[in-house]
């Protein structure tokens, strides 16, 4: 093992600082980075955010995307494909689609931090 090696990142150790309850499942965005909640995260508490694996989340309703498209989390918790709000302010990277998803649909696959 290098001696360096910290984790395998799988899951990232998180404080719940934004005044509101997470409940498992959940998309957070960690600065620049997205990860999921793990079990429900009480307002203030400390809890476990899943980074790896693919998750079903609320997606922009009128967006379609192709497998393999790079996708952003809005700071509504949607998925996106796109890397800024209207305001030019950049969303946390989500990861890549899963699958192929089409406008009307309400949740998109996506597979985190690829």
């Amino acid at each position: 093992m290098a001696k360096n090696y910290y984790q395998e990142g799988n899951t990232m150790d998180w404080h719940n600082g934004t005044g509101k309850a997470v409940v498992s499942g959940q998309a957070v965005a960690v600065g620049a980075i997205t990860g999921i909640a793990q079990h429900d995260i009480p307002a203030s508490e400390d809890g476990e955010l899943m980074m790896t694996g693919v998750f079903v989340l609320p997606k922009v309703a009128a967006e379609t995307w192709q497998r393999g498209a790079r996708l952003w989390l809005t700071a509504d918790g949607e998925l996106t494909a796109q890397d800024k709000d209207a305001s030019n302010v950049a969303h946390a990277v989500a990861g890549t689609a899963w699958i192929t998803t089409n406008a009307g649909e309400a949740e998109g696959r996506v597979r985190l931090g690829f």
